[in-house]
């Protein structure tokens, strides 16, 4: 979805630390040019790791019969937002469990209340599911946030200069603002629908002020 290709930004970060930009970014380019791309991808997870417009959904499962929730590949993190308890009472916590550390891995939700990937079946199970999504799939601003902050990082690695990593740092500091703000322009959200689920359920639930099914009449004659 953004403007700015992978080629673009290892240019960008190869320009940045004073060295010649590439044309291709085939393993024949070199070493820097690998530095690059593992700075970058690195950068990419750690800046959508909290979710963002495109990457962070909630999910509904129901199963058949009792057995494993699949989440699919590239998760990034999990969490069961739904109520559940088990046999002794204890809520049930589930977060996403990646089936090997291969980076293609399918991941399942896990839960950690009774170690077990098992869950039962005609339940309602309400996911929140982070995805790693792959660098043309993010928003141009987004891309100029991450694409910022991993060339002040190759910097630093390759050639250590505190006076290109001021600069960097503010350019940094600059478009990680844009690109949050991009991001929640696009979420559409305001300061009361902000935060977590949990804090957006707590905010919007009824007080017993305000719900007729649990008014109570007490006698306030003097009369008693």
């Amino acid at each position: 979805m953004g403007v700015i290709t992978k080629l673009d930004a290892v240019n960008h970060m190869l320009l940045m630390a004073g060295e010649s930009m590439v044309t291709s970014l085939s393993e024949q380019d070199g070493i820097d040019t690998e530095i690059c791309e593992s700075v970058l991808d690195r950068i990419l997870v750690d800046f959508q790791s909290r979710g963002l417009a495109n990457n962070k959904y909630m999910k509904k499962f129901n199963l058949d019969e009792d057995g494993t929730i699949s989440l699919g590949q590239g998760v990034i993190s999990a969490e069961l937002l739904s109520l559940h308890t088990n046999t002794e009472g204890y809520k049930k916590l589930g977060i996403a469990k990646p089936e090997d550390d291969s980076i293609n891995a399918n991941s399942f939700l896990w839960n950690v209340t009774d170690q077990t990937d098992v869950w039962k079946k005609n339940v309602d199970y309400d996911v929140e599911v982070i995805r790693n999504l792959p660098w043309h799939e993010m928003d141009t601003p987004v891309q100029r946030a991450v694409m910022s902050a991993a060339a002040r990082q190759y910097q630093i690695i390759m050639q250590g200069d505190v006076h290109s990593d001021r600069y960097l740092q503010e350019l940094e500091i600059l478009y990680k603002a844009k690109g949050k703000g991009a991001d929640v322009n696009d979420k559409r959200r305001t300061i009361f629908a902000s935060g977590t689920q949990r804090l957006r359920e707590i905010s919007r639930r009824r007080t017993v002020y305000n719900d007729p099914s649990r008014f109570r009449f007490w006698r306030t004659s003097n009369n008693g």
